[in-house]
Order: structure tokens, then C-alpha cells, then sequence
């Protein structure tokens, strides 16, 4: 059984744009980006220290931090590492090059290769936005010259040309809005046969929006790192110490496979003969493996403690027998 989900349609890549479009424009903040991937380990310590060091310039001080130099002559002495000032006093001034600039106070740079995403992704949906509704959408209803409330046809028939031209599902090609998640959701709209002064899709149409859609999608997915992946898990197979991989991503169930194949490895899991290894697949499969895990890696240590402690005693023995000789 293969557990790779169905082909996604255009309307699934169009709602890739929809959904993740707010995430996408949240990792232009390259300081605290609150969506994939997350702060790798360390960052939120560089970040601290970074605001203590910018709360210090405000200050026009710094802490001191004393360490041991050597004069010329020989003779050592305390220095601060931060000013090069010499003896011991608390209140130290900031050095030229430990400015604000220095010390992360600016803003952070914006991140190219999400700008480079959000225009690329932004300028193609509203050019095929453009594109097919020059083609599909009618124009609006012409209202009368001059209305009259004398003239009952043609009062509503300058109301309804009123209520055509602010159609929200009307696409507007010198709209000021015309951003990827509003083209994403007009051609969605005409995907699903959504109500709108449009005429229905040609073959040609759909087609278009399906290859383009589907490359909008990948891109921003390969962007903000939710698309499909392999990776390897730190831990090894229970069963035979083989290399786990985890397969997951936004179009596929999270699996974990061994790499080890079918004879080599006796793990209480079915072998599919897709990929020729034994895969952890399901919740309760997934769940099983990692208190598996957890189990293996306890047996481990306590392996390893034994080992220590035999050596231990065996350096004992030796030590006693090397006193026995000296005797």
C-alpha cells in the first residue's frame, strides 16, 4: 500500500497561496520569524544578548569584563576586554566599534529570497488573473445616459449597472489591491464555478491555471519549508540499528521508513514492496516506534553504565595486583 496522497488539483495549489500566504510575509522579519522554520538552537540567546548589549549603548556604558594581559616588560595586569581600560571600575565607556550599528541595533535585513517569492508569486497570479478574465469575464452593463426616476426601466437599469460594476467578484485590472491571495482566490473562484459576470473555463484555461497554480505552490512551499522531505532521525531502527528516514510533507502522511529492507531487519511493521523497506505509518505505528526508541536508547545507557562499571572494577583488580607486586 502506498501511502502518497492523491495529486493535488489547481484549487488545492490556489489554496496553498491562501493558506500560507500569511506565513510567507512573516518570514520577511528575518529577527523573530513566528512560522516554519523555527528559531534554530541558540537564536533566542544571540537575541537576548543582542538586547542587553543595545540596553548597555543606551546606557553609554558596558559591564566590565577584566582579562589577563601581559605587558611588554613581562608584568601582568587586568584589562577590560570591552574598552581596553585598565584597573577596576564598574562603569566603563562603549568603544567606537561596539556602537549601535555594531551591536544588532538596526533592524534586520529583509530576507532577498522571500521578497524574491512573494513578487514572483504576486506578479504571475495577477498577470494570469489578467489573462483569463480578458478573455471570460464580460464587461460591465452599460448604464442609460441619462437615468430618470420618470423612466422605471431605466432607473433600474442604471441600478444594476451600478451593482455590475461593484461586483466583488468582478476581477479589476487597475485594482490597487491586487495581490496574490486576491488573484489566488478570484481564479479559485472560477475553478469551482463560484457566481461571478464570468463566462464558464475553456479546457485551455484550466489547464493554464493548473500549471502555474502548481508552481506558485511549490514555490512558496519551498520557501517556508513545508514541502515534501526525507530526512534522517538521529536514532537508529530498534529492530537492527538501521537508518530511520522520515518522510513527510504537505501533500504526503508522515511516514518513517528503514533503510535496512525486509530480511535484515525484524521490526513488527508491514514491508512495502513499493520502496522495499518496513515503514511506520499510522499514529499508533508512529507512536509505538518512538516509545521503541525511547526503550532502546534506555537499554543503551544502561549498557554503557555496566561497561563503565566493569572497567572500573577491572582497573581496580589491576591497581590491587600491581600493590600486591610492590609488596
Amino acid at each position: 500500500m502506498n501511502h502518497t496522497a492523491p495529486a493535488r488539483t489547481a484549487a488545492d495549489d490556489l489554496r496553498v497561496v491562501l493558506t500560507h500566504w500569511a506565513h510567507l510575509r512573516s518570514l520577511l522579519d528575518s529577527a523573530t520569524p513566528d512560522v516554519w522554520p523555527p528559531l534554530r538552537p541558540g537564536s533566542e540567546y544571540l537575541r537576548t544578548f543582542d538586547e542587553h548589549d543595545a540596553a548597555e549603548v543606551a546606557a553609554d556604558r558596558h559591564a566590565q569584563q577584566l582579562v589577563t594581559t601581559r605587558h611588554p616588560s613581562g608584568q601582568l595586569y587586568y584589562q577590560c576586554a570591552h574598552c581596553d581600560q585598565v584597573g577596576e571600575d564598574g562603569l566603563h565607556p562603549v568603544r567606537a566599534d561596539r556602537g549601535p550599528a555594531q551591536l544588532a541595533e538596526q533592524p534586520a535585513p529583509l530576507r532577498l529570497h522571500v521578497v524574491d517569492t512573494i513578487r514572483a508569486v504576486e506578479l504571475v497570479l495577477a498577470a494570469l488573473a489578467d489573462e483569463i478574465a480578458a478573455d471570460v469575464q464580460r464587461d460591465v452593463i452599460a448604464a442609460p445616459r441619462r437615468a430618470s426616476t420618470l423612466d422605471p426601466a431605466g432607473h433600474e437599469l442604471a441600478l444594476l449597472a451600478a451593482r455590475d460594476d461593484t461586483d466583488p467578484h468582478r476581477w479589476r485590472y487597475n485594482l490597487s489591491d491586487r495581490s496574490a491571495p486576491r488573484a489566488a482566490q478570484w481564479l479559485l473562484d472560477r475553478l469551482v464555478d463560484e457566481p461571478g459576470p464570468c463566462l464558464p473555463l475553456s479546457d485551455a484555461h484550466r489547464e493554464r491555471i493548473t500549471r502555474i497554480a502548481r508552481e506558485a505552490a511549490r514555490r512558496i512551499e519551498r520557501t517556508i519549508g513545508t514541502d515534501r522531505r526525507t530526512v534522517e532521525l538521529p536514532r537508529p531502527c530498534p529492530w537492527c540499528e538501521g537508518v530511520l528516514l522520515m518522510h513527510t510533507g504537505s501533500d504526503v502522511d508522515t511516514v518513517v521508513s528503514c533503510a535496512t529492507g525486509l530480511v535484515d531487519c525484524g521490526a513488527p511493521v508491514r514491508f512495502n514492496v513499493d520502496t522495499m523497506r518496513r515503514e511506520w505509518s499510522t499514529p499508533e505505528q508512529l507512536a509505538a516506534l518512538y516509545v521503541a526508541l525511547d526503550a532502546a536508547e534506555a537499554r543503551q545507557r544502561e549498557a554503557d553504565r555496566r561497561a563503565q562499571r566493569a572497567e572500573a572494577r577491572r582497573r581496580q583488580r589491576e591497581a590491587a595486583k600491581g600493590r600486591d607486586v610492590a609488596a
